[in-house]
């Protein structure tokens, strides 16, 4: 990776902007010249002000710094969403497997949840595979212990949810606002964090919660309230809370509701999510009308 400075240098004059112009307020012109030519290091908060000022974002700053490259985790996570989404369990077995080799190589202690993580998701497909109970522990352990999820610890609870007991999965997600506070402004941050919530929300119907999937079902209404850009999250609640209704006894109303939803997918041309709600709502109304005959 190239000294921080260079690259600063590099996209400051890239965007047209003098020493002076960026410097003003915040340091000395001289200061800044040092931290550019790699001889002075600089605050956290500096770094922050400064590049606002160069009207980037510290994302943006990170992909430039790592040569316009995705982070290892960013690299890790879209390989094992592929293998996820095409139900490649070898693959995922493999990729499970060089998580293990890093952490017994570096001990890292990442490295090891990331195993964990991808043998959930395996599982998630495949329920014949072998669960160890030594891994759902350390996970849980961790998962207590971080007081502030970041991104890193909602995606971590988010795609292990298969082999999370449900009590465990109700109280992670009753605390993950409070977890979740000191990031709360972070947009990745919270788009996965009301994801997690929608996925808290099957778990709960499936595991026969209905008064816990309500509960979920209003903290999912709060957030989306203040995010009007998630449309997609605001489809699937609404297909949800549609599920809800169905399972707690007001089919007619809960059958609208969830096929309005079904409607706006089938809109957007999402013809796989449209088939899968199908067959998951035709299910749900099977289950209502057996165990609520008239």
């Amino acid at each position: 990776m190239r000294n921080l400075g260079h690259i600063f240098r590099d996209i400051r004059m890239d965007k047209g902007y003098s020493l002076k112009d960026i410097a003003d307020g915040i340091l000395s012109v001289s200061f800044l010249s040092k931290f550019e030519r790699g001889d002075s290091d600089i605050s956290l908060s500096k770094f922050y002000l400064l590049l606002e000022r160069l009207n980037i974002t510290f994302d943006e700053f990170s992909f430039i710094s790592n040569d316009y490259n995705p982070t290892q985790v960013e690299t890790l996570m879209k390989n094992v969403r592929n293998a996820y989404e095409n139900n490649n369990i070898n693959l995922l077995y493999k990729l499970e497997q060089e998580e293990i080799y890093k952490w017994k190589k570096y001990n890292f202690s990442s490295h090891r949840y990331n195993s964990i993580m991808i043998s959930a998701l395996a599982y998630d497909l495949n329920k014949q595979l072998e669960l160890y109970q030594e891994d759902i522990t350390l996970l849980n352990e961790y998962l207590f212990k971080v007081e502030n999820w970041g991104f890193y610890e909602i995606m971590l609870f988010g795609n292990s949810m298969s082999i999370l007991p449900i009590e465990s999965i109700i109280t992670f997600s009753k605390e993950i606002l409070n977890k979740t506070q000191l990031y709360s402004r972070v947009k990745k941050n919270k788009e996965k964090l009301i994801r997690v919530l929608l996925n808290t929300i099957v778990y709960c119907i499936e595991s026969n919660r209905p008064s816990s999937a309500l509960h979920f079902i209003i903290s999912a209404e709060k957030i989306l309230e203040r995010h009007s850009d998630l449309y997609f999250e605001k489809v699937k609640l609404l297909y949800l809370s549609g599920i809800y209704k169905i399972i707690s006894g007001n089919s007619d109303v809960g059958i609208v509701m969830s096929n309005r939803a079904i409607k706006i997918m089938d809109a957007l041309g999402d013809i796989n999510a449209v088939n899968n709600h199908e067959i998951y709502l035709r299910k749900k109304i099977v289950f209502s009308n057996t165990a609520n005959p008239n």
